[in-house]
């Protein structure tokens, strides 16, 4: 598996320390690593919004304009299973830090002895995301996606549009039934045959009508009503 890294601190010489110290973990562990650094938070930012995200951030807390725990913030907003790793010089921040659900806080002094350390809890934990995850590729942008993100995948010519919680509308390049069998897990029903639907999002059915929690309602085709409504009731536990 390749793991994307971000790596972003204004300091051009703690950079190229930290990547001195992937260089070598890499080497060491035999890992697969893309990394991505930036000396500016507003470089990382832009990729934040544009949805290029990475399975690991590792962030300096003290940056001018906007810090560590800004990014932080960002990045929680678009995902809940990328890694966060805080690095900094002052011990007292730490407590902030695990606001954002960081795994790790590095005291930059102190780099070389934590940094190994903390880059195994990260891949172990990445490691357990994956299995309730899925991953999106359309041409160079891709997502790793938590099922219970989903809300629902529509059929596109050539791609699907997966509908998500707090990420917006996100494209895969397989058809609708490949991506169906990638998920393989029984809280997505098909709705007709160009949509499917996760089961915790429904909130009601009215006739041909699916009410979604989001307020969105969709069309659930004349075949697929018997077998939508015995799904969600297996699911409910009717």
């Amino acid at each position: 598996m390749m793991v994307n890294i971000a790596v972003c601190d204004d300091s051009e010489h703690d950079l190229l320390k930290i990547e001195h110290e992937l260089k070598n973990y890499e080497q060491l562990k035999h890992v697969n690593m893309k990394v991505h650094s930036f000396q500016s938070s507003e470089a990382l930012i832009y990729e934040i919004e544009e949805k290029k995200l990475a399975d690991i951030y590792i962030l300096d807390v003290a940056m001018p304009k906007v810090n560590g725990f800004q990014l932080a913030e960002k990045i929680r907003k678009q995902t809940s299973t990328s890694i966060i790793i805080f690095l900094t010089t002052m011990e007292d921040q730490a407590p902030k830090g695990y606001r954002f659900k960081a795994l790790r806080y590095i005291i930059k002094y102190n780099l070389q002895r934590d940094f190994a350390e903390a880059m195994d809890c990260a891949l172990a934990e990445l490691a357990d995301a994956t299995t309730n995850t899925v991953t999106l590729h359309y041409y160079n942008d891709i997502w790793r996606v938590p099922y219970k993100e989903i809300i629902y995948v529509s059929k596109a010519p050539r791609q699907v549009i997966v509908s998500t919680a707090t990420l917006g509308e996100l494209t895969d390049s397989s058809g609708i039934a490949d991506f169906y069998n990638t998920l393989n897990d029984k809280r997505f029903i098909f709705i007709d045959r160009s949509c499917f639907v996760n089961v915790d999002y429904i909130s009601q059915i009215t006739g041909y009508d699916l009410k979604l929690t989001t307020g969105e309602v969709l069309s659930i085709s004349r075949r697929s009503l018997q077998n939508v409504k015995q799904a969600i009731m297996l699911q409910w536990k009717l």
